[in-house]
C-alpha cells in the first residue's frame, strides 16, 4: 500500500486500495468502519485474566479477532502498541458527564408553595439525558481520556430528575451513541426549598403517592390496550406514565443515597414497594453489608473521597516555617480533650470510607462505581487510595468493567475484551494499576483516540545533532517490508531531508513541512500513486535508533523503525 519510492510498493499500493477505489465507483454499500491491527500485546480479557503476545484485529467498531497467530488484514491500519496492556473500556456507572449544569433561575412565586406544579417540586421523571447531552462538552472529552468510553447518564434535577441512557462517550449525537435508552429513573431526596415537598418525609411520602398512583394507572392502560369495552379511555398525566416501567420492574430506580441515613431509607422503601433498586453514589454503606446483600439490591459506591482526603496534599503544601513554629506552640499547651476525640473520629470515619469498597469486596457483594461528583483527573488516583485500603486489583477493574456492564444488563456488548463485543478498549504502557502507567490509546466504538505522550517543547540548536544523520528504515506492510534511507542535514539553522528507497536509491524524495519537538521529527512527502498523495512520517529518536508511523491520508497508518547508519552523505 505504502509506495515509499518504488515500482514494487507502487504495485503493492494499488492492489491494496483497488477495493477502496472500486468502492467510490460503484452503487455498492460504503465501508461501515475502519480496521485497526494491534500487535505483540497483553490482553486483560476480563479481571484476573491475562494473555500476553496477542495480537487484536478491530473492525466497523467490534473486535474481529483476537490471538497470538492473527494476522492483518490488507486493509488494516497498524497501531503502534507492542509489549502495552489492552483493557475492556471502562464503564462510569452513574454520572451526568456530557449534560450541562443548567442556568440558576429566579425562585418563583407561587400563591400555594404548598402544591406547586411538578417541574417546580423537582418531578420530571418524563424528562430523558439524551435531549441534554452534548458529546462536545468538555467532561466527555476528559472522562474519555481517563478510559472511560461508555457512561450511563442521568439528567440533572431534584427529586425525580428522568431517565437515564447508556451512551458512549465518542463524539456523536445521543442517538448515534446510544447502547442502552431509558436505563433507569434517578431519584434522591432534593427538591426546591419552600416548596413542598422540602423535607426528606415528605419527598418520600410524595414519591410513594406518585408510585402507587403510576401502578394502578399504568395497569388500567396495559388493560385498555387489550380489550377497552366497559374501561373509561386513559387519561393520566406525563409523570405518571413515565413512572410505570419503574412500578412495572422494566427498569430500576438509581437511588442516590449518600449519607448513612439514605441507604436504610432506599432499602425500607424497596421492601415496602418492590422496585428493582440500585443502590447510588454510596458513600456510607458500610453500616448495611447484611441488609444490602440479603435485599438482593444493586450498588454502585461513590468513587469521590472525602474533602479531608483530597485537600489533604494541598494542606501539606502551604506549610511553612510560620506554621510550624505554630503548631509547636499548640503543642506545648495542654491538648484538648474534646478536640482530641474528634480527630480520632474523624480519622476512623477517614479509613472506613476509604476501606468501604475492600469490605463490601470481602462481603461479596459487586459493586460498580458511581462518577456523579469525581474529577476525570482524580479517578485513577482515587481508585488507588481505595486499594491501598484493601480492595484487590481484580476488584476494583471488576468495579470498572464487569460488575457496572452485569448492573445495567449490558454484559453482552461490553466488560471484556472478546471477539464480537464493542470495540471499546483502553490501551496502556504498563498495567494500569500501576503508579506511573499512561494510557496511550482509548477505543471507543471502534474510533481511535490517541493520547501517546508528545514532549511540548521546541528543540534546542544543541539538540540537532540527534536528528542528524543518516538512517534506515522499515516500514511494516502487512504481507511485505520496505527498507530504504533517511539522510537528514541542517545548514543554517534549516533542516533538510531526503528519503529514498533500497530499490531506487537515486529516486530521492524531499520532504517538506519539517518541524521538530525535542525527541520528534515530522515531515511530509509527496508520492506518487497515480495521483499525488501526502505521506506523512512522525519520528520518536532515541539515541542512536527511533521508531514512530507513516501515514498515507485514506490509505492506512504503518509503523517505522529504524538505526544511525553514519553521517549524512
Amino acid at each position: 500500500m505504502l509506495k515509499l519510492y518504488s515500482k514494487a510498493l507502487l504495485w503493492i499500493a494499488l492492489i491494496l486500495t483497488q477495493p477502496k477505489l472500486l468502492a467510490q465507483n460503484s452503487d455498492g454499500p460504503k465501508s461501515l468502519g475502519t480496521t485497526y491491527y494491534l500487535k505483540n500485546c497483553f490482553v486483560v480479557q476480563r479481571p484476573g485474566s491475562l494473555l500476553s503476545g496477542q495480537n487484536v484485529i478491530i473492525k466497523d467498531g467490534f473486535i474481529a479477532a483476537i490471538g497470538a497467530d492473527v494476522k492483518p488484514p490488507f486493509d488494516a491500519q497498524f497501531v503502534s502498541v507492542d509489549s502495552m496492556y489492552i483493557y475492556a473500556g471502562f464503564i462510569d456507572a452513574f454520572s451526568n458527564v456530557g449534560v450541562v449544569k443548567p442556568e440558576s433561575k429566579d425562585r418563583p412565586k407561587l400563591a400555594d408553595p404548598g402544591n406547586p406544579p411538578n417541574d417546580v417540586a423537582g418531578i420530571t421523571p418524563q424528562f430523558s439525558s439524551k435531549d441534554a447531552f452534548k458529546s462536545s462538552d468538555k467532561s466527555v472529552g476528559e472522562f474519555r481520556s481517563a478510559g472511560i468510553t461508555l457512561a450511563n447518564i442521568a439528567p440533572r434535577g431534584l427529586m425525580l430528575p428522568g431517565y437515564s441512557n447508556v451512551l458512549l462517550l465518542g463524539e456523536d449525537s445521543a442517538d448515534k451513541l446510544m447502547v442502552k435508552p431509558m436505563s433507569g429513573q434517578t431519584f434522591q431526596l432534593e427538591t426546591n426549598r419552600g416548596f413542598y415537598p422540602s423535607t426528606a418525609i415528605g419527598i418520600l411520602a410524595k414519591f410513594r403517592d406518585l408510585y402507587k398512583n403510576s401502578a394502578i394507572c399504568g395497569k388500567h392502560d396495559e388493560n385498555y390496550k387489550l380489550n377497552p369495552a366497559g374501561l373509561a379511555r386513559p387519561d393520566f398525566s406525563a409523570e405518571l406514565a413515565a413512572l410505570y416501567p419503574v412500578t412495572s420492574k422494566k427498569i430500576p430506580l438509581f437511588f442516590i443515597a449518600q449519607k448513612t441515613k439514605d441507604v436504610h431509607k432506599a432499602l425500607a422503601l424497596k421492601d415496602e414497594l418492590g422496585f428493582d433498586l440500585i443502590l447510588t453514589e454510596v458513600k456510607q454503606g458500610w453500616h448495611y453489608l447484611d441488609k444490602i446483600k440479603n435485599s438482593n439490591s444493586q450498588v454502585l459506591l461513590a468513587l469521590e473521597l472525602p474533602e479531608t482526603e483530597k485537600n489533604e496534599t494541598k494542606t501539606e503544601a502551604k506549610k511553612d516555617s510560620t506554621t510550624l513554629q505554630a503548631n509547636k506552640s499548640i503543642e506545648k499547651k495542654d491538648a484538648d480533650p474534646a478536640l482530641e476525640n474528634f480527630n480520632k473520629r474523624k480519622e476512623v470515619f477517614l479509613n472506613e470510607y476509604l476501606a468501604q469498597a475492600a469490605m463490601f469486596e470481602k462481603y461479596g457483594i459487586s459493586f460498580g462505581f458511581s462518577f456523579l461528583n469525581v474529577k476525570a483527573i482524580d479517578i485513577k488516583k482515587n481508585i488507588i487510595k481505595m486499594m491501598e485500603h484493601g480492595l484487590s486489583e481484580q476488584g476494583a477493574l471488576a468495579a470498572l468493567t464487569t460488575h457496572p456492564a452485569q448492573i445495567l444488563g449490558i454484559s453482552n456488548v461490553v466488560g471484556t475484551v472478546e471477539k464480537g463485543k464493542l470495540a471499546n478498549l483502553v490501551i496502556t504502557d504498563k498495567p494500569y494499576f500501576s503508579e506511573k502507567s499512561t494510557i496511550k490509546y482509548v477505543f471507543v466504538d471502534g474510533k481511535k483516540f490517541d493520547y501517546s505522550e508528545k514532549p511540548k517543547k521546541e528543540a534546542k540548536p544543541s539538540e540537532a545533532a540527534k536528528f542528524v544523520g543518516t538512517w534506515n528504515y522499515i516500514v511494516e506492510i502487512p504481507g511485505s517490508k520496505q527498507q530504504g534511507q533517511i539522510v537528514i542535514t541542517k545548514n543554517n539553522g534549516e533542516y533538510g531531508i531526503k528519503v529514498a528507497d533500497d530499490s531506487s536509491p537515486n529516486d530521492e524524495d524531499t520532504a517538506t513541512n519539517i518541524s521538530t519537538n525535542a525527541n520528534n521529527l515530522s515531515f511530509e512527502i509527496i508520492a506518487d500513486l497515480g495521483q499525488p498523495v501526502k505521506v506523512v512520517f512522525d519520528l520518536n529518536f532515541d539515541e542512536k535508533k527511533y521508531t514512530g508511523t507513516v501515514s498515507l491520508q485514506e490509505f492506512g497508518t504503518f509503523p517505522i523503525k529504524g538505526e544511525f547508519v553514519g553521517d549524512p552523505k
